[in-house]
């Protein structure tokens, strides 16, 4: 966990965010920045992902395995509508140990 980030993180509140700010403005900071990435994952290029990514893996398999994680869609209402950009957020599915 960023020790930066409060929205929506285990243990933290936004009471916790105004009193590091307090905090910094005491120290002498002047300048704050808020950047909003609530839209970042779903505009993320698959061909530029995979360039990255491939710099670090190196299995033929892994690699295709995620392109193809990539580009297994979405479904919105019951419908599977494909998609040409974007990440998946979130857990993959439900763990089924949770519920015994």
């Amino acid at each position: 966990m960023n020790r930066f980030s409060y929205g929506f993180r285990p243990g933290r509140r936004g009471h916790d965010a105004v009193r590091q700010a307090r905090k910094y403005a005491e120290e002498g900071y002047t300048w704050v920045v808020d950047m909003e990435l609530e839209k970042f994952f779903d505009r993320v290029n698959y061909d530029i992902l995979m360039a990255r990514v491939v710099r670090k893996v190196k299995g033929k398999r892994v690699l295709k395995l995620i392109r193809r994680y990539l580009q297994a869609g979405v479904m919105v209402n019951g419908v599977v509508m494909d998609t040409d950009e974007g990440t998946p957020q979130g857990a993959l599915a439900k763990s089924h140990a949770s519920e015994r």
